[in-house]
């Protein structure tokens, strides 16, 4: 090690305002004062703590305040008060908004601070979150499981992930909320919520379709129950029968959310490549419960959807078009284009290409190409484009390895420049000219941040290096997380497999910069300056469709590539737009439009 630089703990010693967690008194903020958040508050102040609270409508202050909660006037404040910070939030969005900035927790977080974020964000954000906060501070993620009443009673079951010793401190205050369950390493609370969340919603539209199926063959309704009763539904029929008969749904968990939870589910599903059926058709009747003007009651009002339109007859809603709003021309300026399956394929260019890429550079059109692949560089890339008739350079490809040294090379507050990075040559290429100092595996314990991509090499000596750098307090990227990539003899690792295997030793999860994940979208879209609409274009539903829509762009698929028309079926986020191949784009958004909402 160093004698320059000390090595340091994943887990922080606590200072004295982290230590108050454990105590009744302890000092802690709460940011994000909705439904639950205020609940959550109301219950600390209760038990005793010291709160400060901070919302973004001031109205929702007053009646924690007239308890004794002292408001903050920004989340930066919050967190300078508080040993530890609750943020109770209703989206990934919405925890980045309150996280970023001057006046963000990241600016206010003092190195004592820990915060436990437990709105329901999915694992992406959670990893976001991670990399967002100065090094150092202390991180549990602990959704919760329950509504407003739990809340108010302190019956929650919240699902935490972090450090054992991290959590056990926490659990005092998390007591006062519920019963806790330590479910694994940061992370695993979000995915543990979004695995209870898919079992709640399934079985829901799983009544209502079994409900439907009856009255369709004659059922009365009181037989209906009887049926119902002797079955693994009897539960659930019986709680909402009175609902399905009155149909009154009063809100207890808001449609509008838990629609925004099954987005939250399928996405993770679709990154991790499995295959949910059930849940995708899930997500369907939600959307059109949504669609409906049902997004403020409660969200088994998805039960008078399915009822009231049976089984098999509610048009599928596609994500970003609908039926009876404006239509507006496609009118893009911009294009975000992946290369696998879409400009080449193993190695060979795909007929009509060329052709297609000329056609929309004659129309104005700027085209950025973007690949998850980070074994070559952007130079090599743009001479291979170069070679097969699509002149290109290095300025308009952005690669994974590329992506992530702009990441890296972006973050505040770091020691040193200081990074292990373990990947092919181009990888390392990339974040040297990012400013940073390669290092060893050797000297890992030195490392501001661990940065992997998918390569031959990985061996245990590299693993040993990013556990010990990660458990130091590096932070871990990754160039992606498809855990396999396809040649003509079968499925090989990829860069997914070696980041499992970092991640269960590290026990940290990687923030992943590549497709589908929003940075690397946001960096091509940079890229794409002074473009007023921009599409992407790709053959791969899990990273360019699913990506694309997270980063709130329009999605073509083209069937050159993984996916066919079988499994474009069954997908659960849909493209805007499905082309044979690329050579059909330039027609195709030329005389194209979609039906959108206002």
């Amino acid at each position: 090690m160093s004698a320059t630089r000390p090595q340091r703990s994943l887990v922080l010693r606590p200072a004295t305002p982290f230590r108050a967690a454990t105590a009744v008194n302890a000092a802690v903020a709460v940011v994000g004062l909705g439904a639950m958040g205020s609940r959550v508050a109301a219950r600390l102040l209760g038990a005793g703590h010291e709160v400060t609270v901070w919302n973004r409508s001031p109205g929702k202050l007053s009646p924690l305040t007239g308890r004794g909660a002292v408001a903050a006037g920004t989340p930066a404040e919050a967190a300078s008060r508080a040993g530890v910070l609750i943020t109770m939030l209703s989206d990934p969005e919405a925890l980045r908004s309150v996280t970023e900035g001057p006046d963000g927790i990241a600016a206010g977080a003092h190195p004592s601070l820990t915060v436990v974020e437990m709105s329901t964000v999915g694992r992406a954000a959670v990893a976001w979150l991670a990399s967002a906060l100065p090094a150092g501070i202390g991180l549990v993620d602990a959704p919760v499981l329950g509504s407003r009443a739990e809340a108010e009673s302190g019956s929650l079951t919240i699902f935490a992930g972090g450090p054992a010793e991290l959590v056990e401190r926490v659990m005092p205050l998390l007591s006062v909320l519920g019963s806790a369950i330590h479910v694994g390493p940061l992370g695993s609370g979000a995915a543990a919520k979004l695995v209870a969340n898919a079992a709640v919603f399934g079985t829901v539209a799983m009544l209502g379709e079994t409900v439907a199926l009856a009255q369709a063959l004659g059922l009365p309704s009181d037989m209906i129950h009887h049926v119902l009763a002797a079955t693994p539904l009897a539960a659930q029929a019986e709680r909402r029968r009175a609902a399905i008969e009155s149909g009154a749904y009063p809100p207890r968990f808001r449609l509008a959310l838990a629609r925004k939870d099954a987005r939250l589910i399928s996405e993770a599903a679709a990154s991790a490549g499995s295959d949910l059926r059930l849940i995708a058709a899930t997500e369907t009747w939600l959307a059109g419960a949504e669609q409906a003007g049902f997004g403020d009651r409660d969200y088994t009002a998805m039960l008078e959807t399915i009822l009231r339109h049976g089984h098999g007859h509610q048009e599928r809603p596609t994500p970003g078009l609908r039926r009876g709003r404006s239509r507006v021309p496609a009118g893009y300026d911009g294009l975000i284009i992946d290369l696998d399956g879409v400009i080449w394929l193993g190695g060979d260019p795909i007929t009509g290409a060329a052709e297609a890429i000329a056609a929309l550079r004659a129309r104005g059109i700027k085209v950025l190409f973007l690949t998850n692949e980070p074994l070559r560089s952007r130079g090599t890339i743009a001479a291979r484009l170069t070679d097969i008739g699509i002149p290109a350079t290095a300025t308009q490809v952005m690669t994974s390895a590329a992506a992530a040294a702009r990441t890296v090379g972006s973050l505040p507050g770091l020691l040193t420049r200081r990074a292990l990075v373990l990947g092919p040559p181009a990888l390392h290429d990339e974040i040297s000219a990012a400013g940073f100092q390669l290092l060893t595996c050797e000297n890992a314990c030195q490392a501001d941040v661990v940065v992997v991509g998918g390569h031959e090499g990985f061996n245990y000596r590299e693993l040993r290096a990013a556990t010990v750098a990660i458990r130091n307090g590096a932070r871990l990227f990754a160039t992606g997380r498809d855990p396999v990539f396809p040649t003509p003899a079968g499925p090989e690792p990829a860069t997914g497999a070696v980041v499992a295997a970092i991640e269960a030793a590290g026990g940290r999860p990687a923030v992943v910069v590549g497709k589908p994940e929003p940075i690397i979208f946001d960096i091509a879209r940079e890229a794409l300056a002074g473009c007023q609409r921009i599409a992407n274009i790709g053959d791969n539903l899990t990273t360019d469709i699913v990506g694309a829509k997270r980063a709130g762009l329009d999605a073509i698929l083209v069937l050159t590539g993984t996916t066919d028309r079988a499994e474009l079926e069954r997908a659960a986020i849909q493209p805007d737009m499905v082309l044979d191949s690329l050579a059909s784009v330039p027609t195709a958004i030329m005389t194209a439009d979609f039906v959108r909402d206002e």
